[in-house]
């Protein structure tokens, strides 16, 4: 009869055990389930190695950001990139960077087409060394505006530019003679760009004398166009997987871009470039 109540009060510690460890499991999974994701919270935090970690939207990283900025040297004569047209760009570059994206990590090439079309809207940055080494015309797509591009497009024979964050390919000679294809990164923005023939080509349309006649540069079919002068040096400087961005401030880009909006949590240590 002993044996039998101890046998019992066994069973029962058992099943009081069981449905304790039910309980605890139901209670992480709705605790999960309403937990942020990881890639959505900006609060540094600390790995059980010691390393801390911050997000591309954290304060640590816009402070890095600003650093990069201001210790970036022009040539004299070349035009100053805003901050605001940069910090997005730097952004998505460390995006790149760190998913191993880019296979030419040296240089950030950055269109800003909230500038005027006779601006010199195309930088081109050593990152390494931080230094600004080509700041050109580039061309705008015929249909993205007249003086300043405000329409964009991924669509095929939109004759626009698209917006967003491309690597750069390999060269090739068609009929805009040395040319560099440009695969589009963001999905529905400018995925197309390939397929679209979008690439960087020198034009007889882009020039130093068209600017100082004071006309204005024509317009492409959606291709950033550049000076038929330079367009061997720049696009043999980018070529192979470096990091392209064309930049507005639209906010059809801004809220849509899932590169430009991702997060991604990076060790202190990684702030370097």
């Amino acid at each position: 009869m002993g044996k039998l109540i101890q046998l019992i009060s066994h069973q029962r510690n058992y099943t009081n055990t069981v449905v304790k460890g039910l309980a605890c499991l139901f209670l992480v999974l709705v605790a999960s389930a309403f937990q942020p994701k990881l890639e959505h919270i900006s609060t540094p935090i600390d790995t059980e190695i010691g390393e801390r970690l911050i997000t591309l939207h954290s304060e640590e990283f816009k402070s890095f950001t600003n650093k990069i900025y201001n210790q970036l040297e022009y040539p004299i004569g070349y035009d100053t990139l805003t901050e605001k047209a940069f910090t997005p760009a730097l952004r998505g570059y460390m995006y790149l960077k760190h998913t191993q994206e880019l296979t030419n990590t040296k240089y950030l090439t950055i269109v800003d087409f909230s500038q005027y079309c006779n601006d010199r809207r195309m930088w081109v940055i050593d990152l390494e060394n931080k230094k600004v080494v080509l700041n050109e015309w580039v061309a705008h797509g015929t249909k993205s505006g007249d003086t300043h591009a405000k329409y964009f497009s991924n669509n095929h024979r939109s004759n626009r530019s698209s917006l967003g964050f491309y690597t750069t390919g390999d060269l090739y000679n068609g009929r805009n003679n040395l040319s560099l294809k440009l695969n589009g990164l963001e999905k529905g923005i400018n995925n197309n760009a390939f397929s679209r023939g979008i690439v960087i080509h020198g034009a007889h349309y882009v020039s130093k004398e068209i600017v100082n006649r004071s006309e204005r540069i024509g317009r492409s079919f959606g291709c950033p166009a550049v000076r038929q002068e330079v367009n061997k040096v720049l696009v043999n400087t980018i070529k192979g997987g470096s990091c392209l961005f064309v930049w507005h401030p639209t906010p059809n880009y801004s809220t849509k871009s899932k590169l430009l909006n991702a997060n991604l949590y990076i060790t202190v240590d990684d702030l370097s470039i």
